[in-house]
């Protein structure tokens, strides 16, 4: 599960971030746009915006590519074959 991931260690970048958060971040890296998370989560492309901002900020990084590599580094998800 999810939390399993962010709570197996605290040291981890993962644990600064809500359940809301790591929910935005793997659908950012599944290629979902703003429009397509608003719309699923029920919230505004703004708030969705703010989210995404706050998880390169908690992540130290810059954009999207980089997230969708820190999500394979730390097993969140994998390569397509």
């Amino acid at each position: 599960s999810l939390s399993a991931l962010v709570n197996k260690g605290k040291s981890t970048p993962l644990a600064k971030l809500s359940p809301r958060e790591m929910q935005v971040m793997l659908m950012i890296t599944r290629g979902s746009t703003t429009q397509q998370i608003s719309d699923a989560l029920f919230l505004s492309p703004k708030t969705i915006s703010t989210y995404r901002t706050r998880l390169f900020e908690k992540l130290e990084i810059h954009n999207d590519v980089e997230l969708t590599h820190f999500a394979l580094r730390h097993g969140l998800i994998e390569l397509m074959t």
